[in-house]
This record gives C-alpha cells, sequence and structure tokens, in this order.
C-alpha cells in the first residue's frame, strides 16, 4: 500500500513539474511574441512586426512617450508609426529597403520640415490639427526639433 501512495505522489508531483514547464514555456513565448524594442533600430525589417520593434527602440532611445502603433503602413515595405515627446507629436517611418527608404527621405525632404534619417528609418515632427494655423507650421519648426533623435 506504502508502494502505490508514493508512486501516485510521485506522479502527481511529476505531472505538476511538467505542468509549471509548460506554463512557464508559454509565458516566455508570448511575452517574446509582444514585446517592443527587440530589434536595434539599425536592423533592416523585413515585416510589420520586426519595424514595430524597430520603430519602438527609436522612440524609447529618444524618450518618447505615448508610441503609436495603429496607424496605417505607407506601403508594403515602408511602415509609419507615432510617438510624443511633451506636445510635439513625431512620426517614425521604418523602411523594408534602399528604394522606399529613398522614396521615403525624398517626400520627406519635399516637405520642407526638418527629419532625421538613419539605417532604415526616418523621423519628422507632424503638423496637428490644433496647431494648423500657428506660427509653429507656418514655417517649418526648427532644426533643434529633431535632437532627441539625433
Amino acid at each position: 500500500m506504502r508502494r502505490i501512495v508514493t508512486k501516485a505522489i510521485g506522479i502527481v508531483l511529476l505531472l505538476f513539474g511538467g505542468a509549471l514547464v509548460v506554463l512557464l514555456v508559454i509565458a516566455v513565448v508570448s511575452h517574446s511574441l509582444w514585446f517592443h524594442g527587440k530589434l536595434p533600430p539599425d536592423t533592416l525589417p523585413i515585416s510589420a512586426s520586426q519595424a514595430e520593434d524597430v520603430a519602438f527602440s527609436v522612440a524609447s532611445n529618444a524618450g518618447c512617450g505615448n508610441f503609436d502603433n495603429e496607424l496605417p503602413p505607407v506601403s508594403s515595405v515602408s511602415w509609419r508609426f507615432g510617438c510624443n515627446i511633451g506636445d510635439v507629436p513625431y512620426a517614425i517611418y521604418v523602411y523594408g529597403g534602399d528604394e522606399p527608404r529613398s522614396a521615403g527621405i525624398a517626400e520627406l525632404r519635399a516637405d520642407g520640415r526638418p527629419y532625421v534619417a538613419k539605417f532604415y528609418y526616418a523621423v519628422t515632427a507632424l503638423r496637428t490639427e490644433a496647431t494648423k494655423n500657428d506660427a509653429f507650421t507656418a514655417t517649418p519648426p526648427p532644426d533643434s526639433i529633431m535632437d532627441p533623435f539625433r
């Protein structure tokens, strides 16, 4: 009888330990799937998920708050994300190659606002409805507005 009870307790402990290992693996895998910023800013992204990780790293390095990952992509190989530093909203563009990067930077240049472009991303300050008629948008903002991203 004692042997049966000992084996039963051993089986229960084995099953309990196995369940804990499975839960731990699930927790680690799910955390790695939603964790932002695991890719450095110099990464060439090949998917929207990787682009989001790159943009989050850029935003984190600049001290951005309110990271917005729900903006529509620019194209299938260019993505746009948002963040704020104080009252200034920024757009972070992440490019999936040299051609999309060149086209995106040409658009930023034509817009006349200051921007910072490195590796496969670019950041620019955005106009908002609240500031549409302000002097801030009547002329390009000063280059210093981009200092956190340099």
